[in-house]
């Protein structure tokens, strides 16, 4: 279901077909950049008119439908004691981790930025899981410039 869900958010296309390949893939071998670019290139390809990106719940739900797609299982709005992380996925020995940030026009991209990475932190997000390699990303879509502008990787405190 959820790829025919994607197939509708890009026209008829695959993921593969505008370029943003296999997000399994990605997540299982690449960096939090790698996953930054292919994110963005399936959000360049989202048929607006039909599907426009307004808040944090569009973004994480068309990112949800594009994972779930690829046959992984994500958790949106994942609680631990702290708070919850808006959406969580694990593939191989991986587990990771965005908080998604939303920058409207006459915001900052950095504050939004900052304000991610500290949420992330203090929330202690994906802290309880046990896998062997925890990936935890701040990523910043700019409703303007329809895609992702900024992105950081929070490494876990030892």
């Amino acid at each position: 279901m959820a790829q025919h869900y994607t197939s509708c958010l890009l026209n008829g296309r695959t993921a593969g077909e505008v370029g943003a390949g296999s997000i399994a893939e990605v997540l299982r071998e690449d960096s939090a950049e790698s996953v930054f670019h292919i994110l963005n290139r399936l959000f360049l390809s989202i048929d607006f008119q039909g599907f426009p990106v307004r808040d944090e719940a569009s973004v994480r739900a068309y990112v949800q439908v594009y994972i779930a797609g690829a046959g992984l299982n994500p958790k949106i709005e994942h609680h631990n004691a702290h708070g919850r992380s808006d959406l969580e996925v694990g593939v191989g020995d991986r587990h990771w981790v965005f908080e998604f940030k939303v920058v409207r026009k006459g915001e900052s991209k950095e504050e939004k930025l900052r304000a991610g990475v500290e949420q992330m932190t203090s929330k202690h997000y994906g802290e309880q899981q046990s896998s062997p390699e925890l990936k935890r990303v701040v990523l910043v879509y700019s409703i303007e410039e329809r895609q992702f502008v900024k992105w950081h990787e929070v490494v876990p405190q030892p």
